[in-house]
């Protein structure tokens, strides 16, 4: 504790460090706002609720409290949430509000906010498979930057964190998902809970935006089966600057538990049907909850006169399916997927979890895929 901000560092390493401030160190009084910062401050964001004079704070069990006589905003640590924690902003409604929209202001440096809308009739009926939370809910990622650079800041997929899909629950128990929307142009986010709900639900009400310092993505793009192609998933990154890859990581998971493998896939031209610039197949054992895997020990040189490529390829061996890689949907952004019988093919909705590990040549000096 700070004066009136309680500041705390989430993740210490160097490379990565994640903190979070609630209160704002810039004001005499404690104020009911949460940001989080990664990367050094390299990128961040804060939203502060409404304020009420004669509001009060007070602390209880790890949850910081906002107080005023119609509603409270609370404010704790959600381990859970994803693999580097998470944080929640929850509402407390104690009778009906005179709006159903609860607004809060926001600010943000380096960011970049992906709405995650549900998946198509296609989407689906080729195995993606986006959870309940993840419909409605932002992906958010560095405006620049992703892959490491060995000895500098580790930037993965360039995702700094998720926004997940806030629902309302009342004093019986009874739930109601809310629509969630980001402003960045008129720096607000809007919780919207459907009127017919406040109206005959027991009060109070919980509202419960959820933040997750997440670098991987929320969406699953499926199982290679018998009866699909032979798939490559992966990444776009250029530069006038040249160097080498030492290792591939992709966030991966299977629709049930399996013993299958990857091929670890670079190319310095586009890829197409017969990707085989690196090739190299590896078992493992996947399960339903996506992890990172890991290609080490490469020594692959790339010159930056030429885009590059870094993915995975996926296949299916007898009877036994493969593994799928995870996404966020994501306008704007370079991925790709090339199939045995399709060849090449630009995913510009999609931004994969796969990164890249490299060194700058000596004379290059610093380098970012972008």
């Amino acid at each position: 504790m700070e004066s009136t901000t309680i500041i705390r560092e989430v993740k210490s390493n160097p490379k990565d460090r994640i903190e979070i401030e609630i209160g704002d160190s810039k004001q005499p009084d404690f104020k009911p706002q949460f940001k989080v910062s990664r990367w050094d401050n390299e990128v961040n964001f804060s939203m502060r609720a409404e304020e009420k004079i004669g509001a009060t704070m007070e602390e209880s069990n790890g949850v910081i409290k906002y107080i005023t006589p119609e509603y409270e905003v609370h404010q704790y640590e959600k381990p859970e949430a994803s693999e580097d924690g998470g944080f929640e902003f929850e509402w407390i409604l104690k009778s009906p509000p005179l709006s159903n929209i609860l607004t809060a202001t926001i600010q943000t440096k380096g960011l970049d906010f992906f709405y995650q809308p549900e998946l198509t009739a296609e989407e689906i009926a080729d195995g993606n498979e986006r959870p309940d939370n993840v419909i409605g809910s932002y992906a958010v990622y560095h405006s620049t930057k992703r892959d490491n650079i060995v000895g500098g800041v580790e930037y993965k997929t360039g995702k700094a964190f998720h926004i997940y899909r806030p629902h309302a629950v009342d004093a019986d128990g009874v739930k109601v998902w809310c629509d969630l929307n980001i402003d960045t142009e008129n720096q607000l986010l809007t919780v919207s809970v459907p009127q017919d709900y406040l109206d005959n639900a027991v009060y109070p009400i919980l509202v419960d935006p959820t933040f997750g310092y997440a670098t991987i993505g929320a969406t699953y793009n499926g199982d290679v089966s018998s009866g699909s192609d032979s798939y490559a998933r992966g990444m776009l990154f250029g530069s006038a600057l040249a160097g080498t890859l030492t290792e591939i990581h992709a966030a991966l998971r299977a629709s049930t538990n399996m013993s299958n493998g990857v091929s670890w896939s670079f190319a310095d031209t586009q890829p197409a049907s017969s990707w085989n610039k690196l090739e190299s197949w590896s078992s493992d054992s996947y399960t339903t909850t996506a992890v990172w895997k890991n290609r080490t020990g490469l020594s692959v040189s790339f010159n930056g006169a030429t885009n590059a490529y870094v993915g995975t390829r996926f296949y299916y061996e007898g009877s036994v399916n493969g593994p799928g890689i995870m996404y966020d949907t994501a306008v704007g952004t370079n991925g790709f997927g090339v199939s045995e019988i399709g060849g090449y093919a630009v995913e510009t909705t999609r931004n994969y979890s796969v990164y890249a590990t490299y060194t700058a040549s000596s004379n290059s000096g610093f380098f970012a895929f972008m």
